[in-house]
Order: structure tokens, then C-alpha cells, then sequence
């Protein structure tokens, strides 16, 4: 599937709108609609595109990433040579990873520059310039749908969270594993170097939409754990309960696993 075209992406936000609001919007408010969607969405193509103009982001060693993607697919029940969607690729790092576990991977960002460079890294793998919001494809396109540190979760608007996963969820095949991983030291604050939320554990626990029939977490955990340990020991709720007591200052990764079952 060719990258989204601005049509397509119009058609899309225009549903959204008109779920949102429960019935059509007027062409006065669609307009309106409209023209701040696409003035926040291109703020942040902006944004990430000056981003990865520069060094982008830091990741841990390839060797430590591999183990903890390998202890995240144990623990998601991916099967191998499994396909896999890597939504928010960036450049890459993540998508050339799951490549050399095995898996037939596609990388999306909305993010051009991201993705010119993603291409440079590693040219081998399909990467293609996507709206997390609005994806292209069809159900049963994918087996593992891998959301780590995407903006659009970045809120604590929990309807338009669960909204999103439910996009998300509908690329699946029955029985695949929707991953959405992030961070927070708990604190409730905005980080300090960003605008990202520190979710509460609170507001962690409604991470998961009212829809899932088959939910996994969500757990408290960290990459260097994930390393260490067997997967059902960190990802699991004795882990979580500890990683709760630590200071704020701490951050943890959060994992939640949806599996789309019918």
C-alpha cells in the first residue's frame, strides 16, 4: 500500500469528526475542524522533521534492544517471521531489530525526514510515510502492531486513546498483539525537557479501552529488566507493584498488551 494522499487523510479525520460529534458536521464547523487538525498535525511533521534533522533520539545499545524486543515478542506470543507494524518508526533503530529477529517488518512515521533517513539506514525494509491516525490498511494486514512512545498517546484524553487503539487494533489479523509502550515516573507532572505527560498509575490503569477482550497489563517494567530477566517475571503485576514504590524521579517503561480476539 503507497503512502497516504491528503484526500484520503481528509476522509479519514472527516469520520473521526463525525464519530466524535455523533452525527455530520456542519460545513462551517468542518471547515473549522479541519483547518486546526491540519495546523496541529503540521506542527508536529515540523517539529519531528527539525528533530531528526539533528541527532534524534537515544536508544540503548542494539545488543539490549535485542533482547528486550525478543523478551516483548515471547511475552506477546509472536510467532516467527511474523508481520510487524512499527508505528512511530523514526529512523528506524526499532524496525531494523524486529528485521533481524526474523520478522517481515513495515516502519511508519509521519515524519518525512524520519523516513529519508530510515531508508538511508537500513534499506532492506519498507518504510513509508503514514498518519498513525489514519492508516491505510486493511484488517488481517498485520500480526504484531509495536507503539512505542507515539505522540498521539501522549494525553490524558482517554476516549480519543482508546479511539486510536481501536485504529490501530483494526490492522490486525485475529489473534494478533497490539503493543503501546511509554514511560512515566508517575508523577502527574509534564516532563521537565518535554511537553509528554508523566502518567499517574491511575491514569495508566485506563490505558486499557473498555472494548479489549483479551487484555495483558497494564505492567510497570524497565529495558534493563526485560534484559535481565525471564518475560514473565518482567512484565507481570509482582513487577509492577515494585516499580510503583520507587521515587518519582524514576521513570518506568509501560507496557499494555491487546490481543484481537473475536
Amino acid at each position: 500500500m503507497g503512502e497516504m494522499r491528503s484526500s484520503e487523510r481528509r476522509d479519514e479525520m472527516r469520520r473521526r469528526a463525525d464519530r466524535h460529534a455523533g452525527r455530520a458536521l456542519s460545513p462551517l464547523m468542518e471547515f473549522a475542524y479541519f483547518a486546526i487538525m491540519e495546523q496541529a498535525q503540521q506542527r508536529i511533521i515540523d517539529y519531528y522533521n527539525a528533530f531528526y534533522d539533528s541527532d534524534g533520539f537515544d536508544y540503548y545499545p542494539p545488543e539490549i534492544t535485542r533482547e528486550v524486543l525478543k523478551a516483548l515478542c515471547r511475552r506477546a506470543g509472536v510467532k516467527p517471521g511474523a508481520r510487524v507494524l512499527d508505528v512511530g518508526c523514526a529512523t528506524g533503530f526499532y524496525s531494523a531489530i524486529f528485521s533481524e529477529l526474523g520478522y517481515d517488518v513495515t516502519g511508519i512515521d509521519i515524519s518525512e525526514t524520519a523516513i529519508r533517513r530510515a531508508r538511508e539506514f537500513y534499506p532492506g525494509i519498507r518504510f513509508e510515510i503514514q498518519d498513525a491516525t489514519a492508516l491505510p490498511w486493511a484488517e488481517d494486514s498485520f500480526d504484531f502492531v509495536f507503539a512505542l512512545g507515539v505522540s498521539v498517546a501522549n494525553t490524558r484524553r482517554m476516549p480519543a486513546l482508546h479511539d486510536w487503539l481501536a485504529h490501530l487494533r483494526g490492522v490486525l489479523a485475529t489473534g494478533g498483539t497490539l503493543a503501546l509502550l511509554g514511560g512515566s515516573d508517575l508523577s502527574g507532572e509534564v516532563a521537565k525537557r518535554s511537553d509528554w505527560f508523566n502518567h499517574t498509575w491511575n491514569e495508566i490503569l485506563e490505558f486499557t479501552p473498555p472494548w479489549a477482550r483479551e487484555a495483558h497489563g497494564p505492567w510497570l517494567t524497565h529495558f534493563r529488566l526485560m534484559q535481565l530477566l525471564p518475560p514473565s517475571l518482567s512484565m507481570c503485576d509482582a513487577t509492577t507493584r515494585l516499580l510503583r514504590l520507587l521515587p518519582a524521579r524514576h521513570v518506568r517503561n509501560i507496557i499494555l498488551l491487546l490481543k484481537n480476539t473475536p
